[in-house]
């Protein structure tokens, strides 16, 4: 239900100012008699509807790590959100973004919330399949929230086009890769990742990743302060929401109360002959290099413990494609680092945000 003086009554939507209930009747005309036709606009429509609720909006952790959690985040902290977001890109009234991120998780949800509370210019597409192809040549864009392999496939397609296109990129939702950081370097457009979750109502954090500003470290936005608990995990302290203080199983290092690198996540880290390996920094390397999707976990090892594990999405016999995959690893691994173990497996078990699920043997 929906109060009178109401944040979310409007919305600017290329460039016409419509009520919420236009832009709603606007998507729904995209949606197909069938289920699976454009998913995107059913859970574009579906938030648009939630955010006639006064209480808040409904929201659900990714399922990376764990089971997904629902729960509802208040309107203060949307807006609250917003506004370290304007801050930070220096987003101001009718200036044009792009939503190209399914609504269904909160990253595609703030994209609507920052238009509705910024004035923003929103233009909305189909996150499916290649960005280009969805926007004409001539569309320019001061900021764009995207995953980066959406903007990988972007920059092999047409470099060009990006610069021209989009001023500032900002990356969230998995890793970059190694492949993806060399390709930013000398990119006009300005490309940052954000460090967040559902709990944080998205970024609190950024890290350049390209231009003058380029770094590995990421530095917290407004009055986002950062600490660590006895595992060595990040907890983060957020003055700006609700609930001021979240403890996270980020493995970092610390660097002081506003900066820190991120190592990997305390879930995954394997501990194999005394040294921590952490499987996402292996995965950056491996990325764009073996040609299946895989991820890296531990194994039980009689001599250190823990050895390291190759799991790869293959129909392929696992001692041929050892033969197939050692070759490549040499080339981006060092010694330490290298799998001991290989095993594939038909199919990958996804979240419905499409992240693989780790399992350990």
């Amino acid at each position: 239900m929906s109060v009178p003086d109401d944040r979310f009554a409007r919305i600017i939507i290329d460039g016409f100012v419509l009520t919420r209930e236009e832009a709603i009747q606007r998507f729904r005309a995209f949606i197909g008699p069938r289920s699976e036709d454009h998913p995107w606009a059913t859970a574009l429509v579906s938030t648009l509807e939630d955010l006639g609720n006064a209480t808040g909006l409904r929201a659900t952790t990714s399922g990376t790590t764990g089971p997904p959690k629902r729960y509802i985040i208040p309107r203060a902290d949307l807006m609250a959100s917003a506004a370290l977001t304007a801050r930070a890109f220096d987003l101001k009234s009718r200036d044009r973004v792009l939503h190209c991120l399914p609504s269904d998780f909160v990253a595609g949800k703030m994209m609507l919330v920052r238009a509705f509370v910024l004035g923003l210019d929103l233009h909305v597409i189909d996150p499916r399949g290649s960005v280009l192809d969805h926007l004409g040549t001539n569309e320019h864009f001061r900021f764009a929230a995207m995953v980066p392999l959406q903007l990988h496939r972007a920059l092999n397609e047409d470099r060009d086009r990006v610069e021209a296109q989009f001023e500032t990129i900002l990356l969230g939702g998995g890793p970059v890769s190694e492949a993806l950081s060399v390709a930013l370097q000398g990119l006009r457009t300005k490309v940052h990742i954000g460090y967040g979750s559902t709990e944080t109502v998205t970024h609190v954090a950024l890290r350049s990743l390209n231009g003058e500003g380029a770094s590995d470290a990421f530095t917290a936005l407004g009055d986002v302060h950062f600490g660590r608990d006895p595992r060595g995990c990040l907890v983060v302290h957020t003055p700006h929401l609700g609930v001021p203080q979240h403890v996270t199983n980020d493995l970092v290092e610390l660097l002081d109360d506003t900066h820190f690198r991120w190592l990997g996540r305390y879930d995954n880290v394997i501990l194999s002959g005394g040294k921590k390996i952490f499987p996402e920094q292996l995965e950056a390397k491996t990325a764009g290099v073996i040609p299946y999707a895989h991820y890296f976990t531990s194994t039980p090892d009689d001599l250190l413990g823990q050895s390291v594990l190759l799991v790869l999405e293959c129909p392929k016999d696992e001692a041929d494609v050892m033969n197939e995959v050692m070759p490549l690893l040499l080339t981006v691994l060092h010694p330490h680092e290298l799998p001991r173990r290989v095993r594939t497996v038909p199919t990958f078990e996804r979240t419905s945000g499409g992240k693989v699920i780790r399992k350990r043997p």
